[in-house]
């Protein structure tokens, strides 16, 4: 008996582990981190092609999520996307051009390039 409550104790204990949000979801947050750069007036000598570069990609982001979300088996992928994207989209056009958000801004971007080269979103001709 006090094996099975020590060994309560030493789980009880252990960190929690907080699941990975899936990739569908990743996905859609780099669609989001792309509108906001399109969106953003805080960028110098930014070009239109740039910003029309931008919102290729967050379209392109979007269209991925939504069949990685029907891959992974989500019964309505569309809506399930939608859902996410409803914070993720205001969240992202609140911080892109905040002084104190430009490291992190500039890492998820590098995150997005490479997860969107991963799974087919950036072609060379739709780089970050």
């Amino acid at each position: 008996m006090r094996l099975i409550v020590a060994a309560g104790l030493v789980l009880a204990a252990l960190p929690a582990r907080t699941e990975e949000p899936p990739r569908w979801a990743y996905l859609a947050e780099c669609s989001a981190v792309f509108r906001s750069v399109a969106l953003s007036q805080g960028y110098a000598k930014v070009t239109d092609a740039q910003v029309a570069q931008a919102e290729d990609a967050a379209a392109s982001f979007r269209a991925r999520s939504v069949e990685a979300a029907r891959e992974a088996g989500q019964a309505d992928p569309e809506a399930d996307v939608a859902s996410i994207m409803v914070y993720l989209e205001p969240r992202w056009e609140g911080r892109i051009g905040k002084l104190t958000s430009v490291k992190s801004n500039l890492d998820w971007i590098a995150y997005c390039g490479g997860l969107g080269r991963e799974e087919g979103v950036l072609t060379p001709d739709l780089q970050p």
